[in-house]
């Protein structure tokens, strides 16, 4: 929709991590007006630095309800992406404060935008709501939008999403001019990642080990028998701005898969890294380590069918930029 962004002012919370920034420099292309908050836990600055000068950026804390109310004033659309989040590792180890600090964020975002009479407000959650049961097979089906329930996350992550959308949904039913889009994005990768050994995503890992190979070892997790599916960052960002102009027509749009259709196993994907590396590995595997999660793949038609949207990366294009950009990052 041709100048729809243009002088709209627009909060971005998380923005300086790993969605955000990528986000916030499409809105910033577009001519929108924007307000990014990040606290710096996993966001850096330098993502945002060729942004820097046309935006208006605060470090603050999402855990403060009067800090939330505050940046929520005079704001035409709110776009929440801030989340307490890492790589498994971290979920298993710290899964109280994960739950906790996620919905007290995420508490606080919603009352501060319903006390703010702010009428549009898009929600990123997760396909880790879905309930374990249906991702415990490599080749699992994949998981449809109805399928949330009966709830069973694995993670506590996934508990504090689905209590968001919960939330989020009883609001608009109390608050008729709330308009609200859930996206449940599910494997989104590309530049800005967190490629950090011990908390980073599995992809911009991968690429770290390869890069910095042989000096340290290209190890997996379990066996790499488990699968995956990626969806490349400026794919999720196309769906994510039209979930926020759908909701000119309908007051809650999704949830929706946000997602590639595209089952690959991780072990296949290291392959692909290091072909991308040009360099002889061999590959480790650590079995020491309990897979929780077997497949993960979930149905994206609904967002097909809602918005025309499909994601169009290929995953070998994808892993190329990260791989370039990752490379970058460690000179």
């Amino acid at each position: 929709m041709k100048n729809y962004w243009k002088n709209k002012n627009i909060l971005i919370t998380g923005a300086a991590g790993f969605i955000g920034s990528n986000l916030a420099k499409d809105l910033v292309s577009e001519g929108a007006s924007l307000f990014l908050v990040d606290n710096l836990e996993r966001g850096k600055m330098e993502y945002i630095t060729d942004i820097f000068s046309k935006v208006y950026f605060l470090n603050g804390d999402l855990r403060d309800e009067d800090f939330c109310e505050k940046i929520c004033k005079n704001k035409d659309i709110v776009i929440h992406l801030a989340s307490k989040v890492g790589g498994i590792g971290y979920y298993t180890s710290k899964p109280y404060e994960v739950m906790n600090d996620n919905i007290k964020i995420d508490s606080n975002m919603l009352n501060a935008v319903i006390k703010n009479g702010i009428d549009r407000y898009f929600y990123a959650s997760s396909a880790h709501i879905y309930p374990i049961e249906l991702q415990g097979e490599p080749e699992s089906p994949a998981i449809f939008e109805d399928q949330d329930y009966p709830a069973n996350p694995e993670l506590s992550y996934g508990w504090a999403k689905l209590i968001a959308e919960k939330q989020i949904q009883y609001a608009c039913e109390e608050n008729p001019n709330l308009n609200v889009a859930m996206a449940r994005y599910i494997g989104i990768y590309g530049e800005n990642q967190e490629f950090a050994l011990e908390t980073g995503s599995v992809i911009p890992v991968f690429c770290h080990r390869a890069i910095k190979h042989p000096e340290i070892p290209f190890s997996i997790w379990g066996t790499g028998q488990e699968t995956r599916s990626y969806c490349f960052i400026d794919d999720a960002i196309e769906c994510t701005k039209l979930m926020i102009q759908k909701m000119d027509e309908k007051q809650v749009v999704g949830p929706l898969n946000v997602g590639q259709q595209t089952r690959i196993k991780i072990e296949d994907i290291a392959k692909k890294v290091i072909k991308i590396s040009e360099k002889d590995v061999k590959i480790e595997f650590d079995e020491t380590k309990d897979t929780l999660i077997w497949g993960q793949m979930c149905d994206c038609t609904k967002a097909f069918t809602e918005l025309g949207w499909k994601a169009q990366t290929t995953l070998d294009e994808g892993l190329k930029r990260v791989y370039t950009d990752i490379q970058r990052r460690l000179k």
